[in-house]
Parts: C-alpha cells; sequence; structure tokens
C-alpha cells in the first residue's frame, strides 16, 4: 500500500496544499460490507481509497440491493465524486473487501481543484475513465448473462489476479443481474473447468479460455453451453 505522500493525486498539490489536505483528511479502516456513505446522504467528504476495493451501488429504492455501477481501487482512488458537484450523493459506496481509505473534506478538496490545475486534470481523468467504463457496461446489457458474468470475472482478474474475494451476489449485482443466474452461471464455469473457488472465493484457471468465450459468443454462441445453464437472469 502507497503512502499518502506517495500518492500521485496528492503529489501534483502544491507543498502547502498538500500539508493541508493531509491535516484535514482522516485515515479509516472499513470491514468487508461497511458503508462508507448511502446515496442521497449529504455529499461531505471524498475518499482515496488506499487498500481493498469499494463498490458503487445504485438502488431505484431503499428496498432492493442495487446494482453495482462501478468498483473503486487503489488504481482508481477516488470515491464519492458526487461531493465535487452535487449535494448529495447519488450511489452508495460499500467496501467490497476489508479497505484503508483517507477521507478528505468535500470543501477543502473542491478548494484544492479549483486552485490546482494538474490535480485538476489527474481527476478528470479518473473521472472520464470511470464514465467510459459505465458506458461499455450498458452496452453489454444487449449481451446474455453468461457473457456479461464472463466479463466482469475476467475485469476483477485484470484489477486483482486470479483469486477474487467475490459472492454470487457481488458477482451478480457487478453483471447486473440476478444472484441465481449468477450462481448457475459459476457452477457451470466451474463444470467446465475455467473456475475453480469455495464460498466468497473464485479462482480463474484459464482467463485466455475465458476471454475466447466471450469473443465466440459475439455471433458464434460460443458461450451455449452456459447459456443453457443460466436461460434468465
Amino acid at each position: 500500500m502507497q503512502t499518502l505522500q506517495e500518492l500521485p493525486l496528492l503529489q501534483h498539490l502544491s507543498t502547502k496544499r498538500r500539508q493541508e489536505i493531509l491535516a484535514a483528511g482522516l485515515l479509516e479502516h472499513y470491514e468487508k460490507g461497511a458503508a462508507l456513505f448511502h446515496q442521497g446522504e449529504d455529499a461531505a467528504a471524498i475518499w482515496l481509497i488506499l487498500k481493498g476495493w469499494v463498490h458503487l451501488v445504485r438502488a431505484s429504492t431503499q428496498a432492493e440491493d442495487g446494482v453495482v455501477i462501478f468498483t473503486v481501487t487503489p488504481d482508481e482512488i477516488l470515491c464519492g465524486v458526487s461531493a465535487i458537484t452535487a449535494d448529495r450523493y447519488n450511489v452508495s459506496a460499500v467496501a467490497g473487501t476489508a479497505c484503508t481509505t483517507f477521507r478528505i473534506p468535500a470543501d477543502i478538496f473542491d478548494d484544492a481543484l479549483r486552485h490546482e490545475p494538474t490535480a485538476a486534470y489527474d481527476v478528470a481523468q479518473l473521472c472520464i475513465r470511470r464514465m467510459q467504463h459505465i458506458a461499455q457496461q450498458y452496452g453489454a446489457m444487449a449481451e446474455p448473462v453468461a457473457s456479461r458474468i464472463v466479463r466482469t470475472i475476467l475485469r476483477l482478474r485484470t484489477q486483482f489476479g486470479s483469486t477474487l474475494p467475490v459472492t454470487h451476489r457481488e458477482l451478480a449485482q457487478m453483471s447486473w443481474t440476478t444472484t441465481e443466474s449468477a450462481i448457475r452461471s459459476v457452477r457451470k464455469l466451474k463444470h467446465d473447468g475455467y473456475l475453480t473457488g469455495t464460498r466468497g472465493l473464485l479462482t480463474v484457471r484459464n482467463a485466455n479460455a475465458l476471454a475466447r468465450l466471450v469473443h465466440e459468443s459475439n455471433g458464434h454462441g460460443g458461450l451455449t453451453p452456459v447459456l443453457h445453464a443460466c436461460h434468465r437472469g
């Protein structure tokens, strides 16, 4: 885990501004499943994700689980960007693993962006990459459920390595489908030798073969066996 002083986002601030943020911020630790903030709450802070990963979850009602719009890791680092432009958070942030964060008051972070162009450019790049990812997610909605599940697994592998600390429920939320469909898809992928795993953990045995499944499914039916196992979602 990088120290706060090593973070590129803070290194690109002036010394005075960096010291101000470090003095005003708070280092925090969250267990898996804990909420950093909830959709609809006053947007009072920005979080830097130093270790672990955090799901950004959007729900249309308080009663539903919602879908995972994006997963923030130390690479994407910035969580709670609603605080830059809005009065309230438009998603909830839920720890996908145990994580370490640095919470910065929104007014101090906003002032830094207004006066530190290099840091503002860094934040703009992060937000653009996030929007591109979300657009790709929406585009994938036209694909079969099995394809979406495999794409999510491959994306998580790129971020976190071959062993993924993810539950069926989380996989479903990230793939915009039901938990039952995720269970059926994973069961079939395990049966066919693409995955192994135990409760709360998945291990990718052959990422190249999984990628070929998705590629072949675009008009060639490469995921047909899996689709038969998870025909609804």
